[in-house]
């Protein structure tokens, strides 16, 4: 395992605590389902499932038809992950591209991140 997947690994575990602990987080995902690629476009990329109210499913690999697919680098999904770069700024510098992505679910992605 590398260490990006690591970061991953530990932001999904961070999530679904919050998400039990957090009502307010709970109620706004409640009743949500989605499938999530990264794609990355200097490594193999990571998918997951978004139900319950929590991550499901991690692993390696693309997903066939994912509801939202993330777009980006390593590096990059990288500082996401350690906090050193928001969302937004990477969205604004085209660093992270979403596509198939509503305004909902975009809210829902940032909450992750």
């Amino acid at each position: 395992m590398d260490m990006l997947e690591e970061e991953l690994r530990r932001a999904i575990e961070s999530f679904n605590k919050r998400s039990d602990t957090d009502e307010r987080l709970r109620a706004e995902l409640e009743g949500k389902t989605r499938a999530v690629f990264i794609e990355l476009t200097d490594a193999e990329g990571y998918h997951f499932t978004l139900r319950e109210s929590k991550i499901h499913d991690f692993g390696r690999g693309a997903l066939p038809s994912p509801d939202i697919h993330i777009t980006t680098d390593s590096a990059t999904l990288e500082a996401l992950m350690k906090r050193q770069m928001g969302p937004m700024k990477a969205l604004v510098t085209k660093r992270l591209r979403l596509t198939k992505i509503s305004m909902e679910d975009l809210a829902t992605v940032r909450k992750f991140f």
